[in-house]
């Protein structure tokens, strides 16, 4: 990935938020406004929050299909819609689908281990796998080129940008479908990182509950929802007169050891995967005018990532724009990643950074401006994504205008 190669270029994205379908939705988020609060139809789980989509058109022909599946169509329908619409998009066979189902269709399989144990094989299994939304995507669109589904936890939609790039940059495809879908607000889901300590308790205002890069943080909510973008060479782009949304520069990923859960505290090997992300797409530490963080709103997570950046970019770090946008939106484990990528592609577009949602009280151990409350207009030439999951996954992306 030469530095001086020619970009990957964002031509088509597609959103499903919890706060609804399509570009709309992301005004909300951009707004500041959370879709966090209690949730009532969760058996058994008295106080659990979230931030769950409430009504949802479901895309034609997917009415027996997973949640998950059908957030993922609607979401590709919309990015391809919008990459192909100036022109005929790349032939079928030089497009990719790499999306991300990191957990396999999670409500279809409690629904189907409960009417069915472990008894023999169901056609509803085949449609609960983790590589299901990617398959039906790609026979929805009538694309016949590669599919994969990286499963990397939170970072599953980071992986399957840096695959379906990787396949473009190798000349195997011109284009290709990445991104990620989940929709676990289940009890089992729920109920295990309850365990775990890293949920926020609702209170009296569920909705100002997550609080990334506060002084008072005390975990996250889970929502549900996706995201796919679509990727193309430029050569691709410029030959069916798509104008793109933002490139993509450059990429890194790692994987930490020390803990399955956690960053480390000095947050070394995602400082040592910006640096390399950085480096591979021929931008200076000083260029990084928006960070798009993690940003879990966990003692831990957000300490740790504030010093990876510091560590990454040095005194350049004080100068750029951080935001997480999870306060608005809530964790969408398997699709956060992929879904605030979709968000930093537009915050590039409209030169507005995106606020820290309920961020009243900045932590002082932080130390970074975390656009607290209100959206910030700012030129965005580059943007940098960094993502974290279990398992150790790490991972970084430059974008630009």
């Amino acid at each position: 990935m030469p530095p001086d190669g020619e970009p990957i270029v964002v031509t088509g994205l597609g959103l499903v938020l919890p706060q609804g379908v399509g570009l709309e939705a992301a005004q909300a988020v951009f707004d500041g406004r959370s879709a966090i609060d209690y949730l009532p139809a969760i058996p058994g789980m008295p106080g659990a929050t979230g931030a769950a989509l409430g009504r949802f058109t479901l895309p034609a022909g997917t009415e027996t299909y997973d949640r998950a599946i059908q957030f993922a169509v609607a979401a590709a329908e919309e990015a391809w819609t919008m990459a192909s619409a100036a022109a005929r998009p790349p032939g079928p066979e030089r497009v990719a689908t790499v999306i991300s189902l990191s957990k396999g269709a999670t409500l279809s399989m409690m629904r189907w281990a409960g009417a069915h144990g472990r008894q023999g094989e169901s056609a509803d299994a085949m449609e609960s796998t983790a590589d299901a939304a990617a398959r039906i995507v790609a026979d929805r669109l009538e694309v016949t080129g590669p599919i994969s589904a990286p499963i990397t936890a939170c970072v599953s939609g980071g992986h399957a940008l840096a695959w379906g790039a990787t396949l473009i940059r190798r000349g195997l495809v011109d284009a290709a479908l990445v991104g990620a879908s989940e929709a676990s607000l289940h009890p089992m889901v729920i109920g295990s990182y309850r365990r775990m300590g890293v949920l926020a308790a609702g209170g009296d205002d569920p909705a100002a509950s997550v609080r990334p890069f506060s002084a008072t943080r005390r975990g996250f909510a889970i929502g549900e929802g996706a995201a796919v973008l679509v990727l193309e060479s430029a050569a691709s782009a410029r030959a069916h007169h798509v104008c793109p949304l933002a490139r993509l520069l450059g990429w890194a990923t790692g994987c930490q050891t020390a803990s399955l859960t956690g960053l480390e505290e000095d947050g070394a090997t995602l400082a040592q995967v910006v640096r390399l992300a950085l480096a591979r797409a021929g931008v200076c530490a000083e260029a990084v005018d928006m960070v798009h963080a993690h940003g879990t709103a966990t003692a831990a997570n957000d300490l740790a990532e504030a010093r990876a950046l510091v560590a990454a970019l040095g005194p350049a770090a004080g100068r750029a724009s951080v935001t997480s946008t999870k306060g608005s939106h809530g964790h969408l484990l398997g699709a956060a990643t992929a879904v605030e990528l979709a968000l930093t592609v537009l915050a590039i577009r409209c030169g507005l950074v995106p606020p820290t949602a309920n961020l009243t009280d900045p932590d002082p151990a932080i130390g970074l401006d975390c656009t607290p409350l209100v959206a910030r207009p700012r030129r965005i030439r580059h943007a940098l994504k960094i993502a974290s999951g279990f398992g150790g996954h790490v991972l970084a992306a430059v974008l630009a205008e």
